[in-house]
């Protein structure tokens, strides 16, 4: 019972805060759109932005409709980390900023092209499993789940990568660095919750790598 309250507190709290976080995002691309002239390699800007809206609305949409949970990670630590490794780089934003030129800028939007928009098409092969927080609803292991078992959090990094990039400084390197050690941690946890919840998640992660690919790896298909 608890659980499943927990849950419903999270998805609402997590639907408020994604779309604040959207409304935002329209801000800037209505922004970038009228001061396109002043505003440097704008097509990639808005091509980042609009891309960041639509992974946004999908967030959005896949945490209303997913799918009640069967076990949760207990504990107050899992949920902090959730909680550090989603939203924990945006501090960036407020931090004094490094002078980054201009072809390390191309290099961080196409680099935050190329995230977002894998983070996407992981997203939709996720779907209604879902979750911020280390929870197991659903074993997903087929598209990209069948080449790194946190394609997600893969797909992110690329992301991060280039923010940390746009946003160059000591203080950033430093950030990224505590980001990505929540980050994996996450992994860790929700993976503990797996192996709890679906007898089969052992031979799936004996045969798919964490994180980064092998090369022409034999894969399990064990279900979505």
């Amino acid at each position: 019972m608890i659980s499943r309250l927990e849950d419903i507190i999270g998805k609402l709290s997590l639907i408020l805060v994604f779309l604040f976080l959207t409304l935002q995002q329209i801000a800037s691309i209505i922004s970038i759109i009228r001061l396109r002239e002043s505003v440097e390699l704008w097509p990639l800007a808005l091509s980042s932005r609009l891309l960041g809206l639509l992974f946004l609305c999908l967030v959005v949409g896949l945490t209303v409709i997913r799918l009640p949970p069967r076990q949760s990670a207990e504990g107050i630590e899992p949920r902090l980390s959730a909680l550090a490794g989603t939203f924990g780089v945006m501090v960036l934003v407020v931090l004094p900023r490094g002078t980054v030129g201009s072809a390390a800028l191309i290099v961080s939007t196409v680099l935050i092209l190329i995230g977002t928009a894998l983070s996407i098409y992981c997203l939709f092969w996720l779907g209604r499993s879902f979750s911020v927080m280390a929870t197991a609803r659903n074993l997903v292991t087929n598209g990209p789940y069948a080449i790194v078992r946190h394609p997600l959090y893969a797909a992110e990094a690329i992301s991060t990568v280039g923010f940390l990039i746009a946003n160059w400084s000591l203080a950033a390197l430093l950030v990224g660095v505590v980001h990505f050690a929540f980050q994996f941690r996450r992994m860790f946890n929700e993976e503990r919750v797996l192996r709890r919840s679906f007898p089969e998640y052992a031979r799936y992660a004996s045969s798919v790598p964490m994180f980064i690919p092998r090369p022409l790896t034999p894969v399990a298909r064990v279900g979505r």
